[in-house]
C-alpha cells in the first residue's frame, strides 16, 4: 500500500514540475469585452460636486509576451469607452451626457495553474502602467453646453483571474476578469479660468479573448 501511494506521489509531483515546461514560447492574442466603471466622485477646487455614474460600456485589447510555462510576461495596450448615464448630489439626481474613455499602456505578469488541467488552465496576476484618460461632460441643465472635454495621463493598475481554455498548442481561448484602475485624473473645466475637476476610475471588466502562442 505505501509504495502504491509513493508512486502515486511521484506521479504527481512529475506532472506538477514537467508539465508547465511544455508551453513555452512567445505569443500574441487580442479581446473584448464588458465594460462596467464605476460610479466616480467629481470635486473641482477641493468640493464635492457629485457622484457620476456609467452606462455599461465596452473594451478593447491587444497583448503581446512570453510563456515561460508557468509564468507569463506581457505587455498589453487596451481601450475602454463608458457613456455617463447621470450626476447625484445631496439626495438628488440630475441626467448628464458624454463619454468616459482610457487607452492604457501596460506590463503584466500572470500565474498559470497548468497542473490542474491541460485543457482548463486558472491564472492571477497584474499589472502596472500609464492610461490617458479621457472625460467629455455634456450638462442638459445647462442648454446642452459641454463643461468637460479633456484628459488626463495618470498612473494605472490591474488586477485580473480567469482561465484559458486550451485548443490546440498554438490556440488558446482566455475568459478573464480584470480590475482596472487609475490614480485620479483631472480634467479642466470649460469656462471656469483653468480651474480643473479631480475625478476618479476604476472599472470592473469581464473579457474574451485568443492567444496565439508561436
Amino acid at each position: 500500500m505505501k509504495s502504491r501511494m509513493a508512486f502515486v506521489l511521484c506521479v504527481v509531483a512529475v506532472a506538477f514540475f514537467a508539465a508547465p515546461a511544455l508551453a513555452a514560447g512567445p505569443y500574441v492574442g487580442g479581446e473584448a469585452g464588458a465594460v462596467f466603471q464605476s460610479e466616480s466622485s467629481l470635486s473641482v477646487a477641493g468640493l464635492s460636486v457629485g457622484d457620476v455614474k456609467f452606462k455599461t460600456g465596452y473594451g478593447l485589447g491587444l497583448v503581446g509576451g512570453f510563456d515561460f510555462g508557468t509564468w507569463r510576461a506581457e505587455g498589453e495596450f487596451a481601450w475602454r469607452k463608458n457613456d455617463i448615464k447621470e450626476i447625484s448630489f445631496g439626495g438628488v439626481t440630475d441626467p448628464l451626457d458624454g463619454e468616459s474613455t482610457s487607452m492604457a499602456l501596460m506590463a503584466n505578469g500572470y500565474y498559470d495553474f497548468r497542473m490542474v488541467s491541460p485543457t482548463f488552465v486558472p491564472y492571477v496576476g497584474g499589472g502596472l502602467g500609464f492610461a490617458r484618460v479621457s472625460a467629455e461632460v455634456v450638462d442638459p441643465t445647462v442648454g446642452g453646453g459641454t463643461v468637460i472635454d479633456d484628459s488626463d495621463m495618470v498612473f494605472a493598475y490591474q488586477f485580473a483571474a480567469g482561465v484559458g481554455i486550451v485548443l490546440n498548442p498554438q490556440v488558446t481561448i482566455d475568459l478573464g476578469y480584470k480590475y482596472f484602475a487609475t490614480t485620479d485624473p483631472e480634467f479642466e473645466i470649460i469656462g471656469a479660468g483653468g480651474i480643473k475637476g479631480e475625478a476618479e476610475y476604476s472599472s470592473h471588466n469581464i473579457f474574451l479573448g485568443a492567444r496565439y502562442s508561436f
